[in-house]
């Protein structure tokens, strides 16, 4: 059966979107890349604040929960995966704008899989993965950065950039936990 639209009738507001966007953005931070297998647990977020989509996390040491999770702010935090972009509050944001689970949410935490992740500076398949742990330029603490940045990046084992940035924006990041480990930049 075919759909066939007139211009009878009465267009009526609401209930229904009325206008959609020419083009659509690619991908989101956060984002799952494509519809492959990807391993995801249930973390909480008990930091009080909002909690970034696209940030690497790891375990919450100052949370009451087992499967306490916070963005990456030290070098030897345990990482436990990536806080996937699986549902959107708009009015939950973090102190730099961004969308993220509200404290005392379930947060997804994609361990193995490929997510999109904001990096700062240009990435390729052959970039060593490079996380901030605290803020940098433009870049927030559990987002990627292309270079080594002094007492603010960590490199990251277990994962692997799939694309290609040339300049500062979204690549996808394979993750290939739940055996991350962290260690020193240069």
């Amino acid at each position: 059966m075919a759909v066939t639209f007139s211009a009878s009738g009465t267009a009526t507001a609401g209930g229904v979107q009325q206008s959609y966007a020419l083009t659509h953005t690619a991908l989101l931070e956060g984002q799952l890349s494509d519809i492959r297998d990807n391993t995801i647990s249930t973390g909480l977020n008990q930091t009080g604040a909002v909690l970034a989509f696209g940030n690497l996390v790891v375990y919450n040491t100052a949370g009451t929960a087992a499967n306490s999770v916070t963005t990456i702010s030290g070098t030897s935090d345990t990482v436990i995966g990536l806080n996937a972009l699986t549902y959107v509050d708009e009015t939950a944001l973090d102190s730099n704008s961004r969308p993220g689970v509200k404290d005392k949410q379930a947060v997804n935490v994609v361990n193995e899989g490929a997510v999109a992740v904001y990096v700062t500076g240009a990435v390729s398949p052959t970039s060593p993965v490079r996380v901030l742990y605290a803020a940098s330029g433009t870049g927030k603490a559990g987002q990627f950065s292309h270079a080594f940045a002094s007492g603010k990046t960590v490199r990251l084992a277990g994962a692997r950039f799939l694309t290609s940035t040339t300049s500062s924006g979204l690549a996808v990041l394979e993750l290939n936990g739940p055996s991350f480990t962290l260690s020193a930049d240069s």
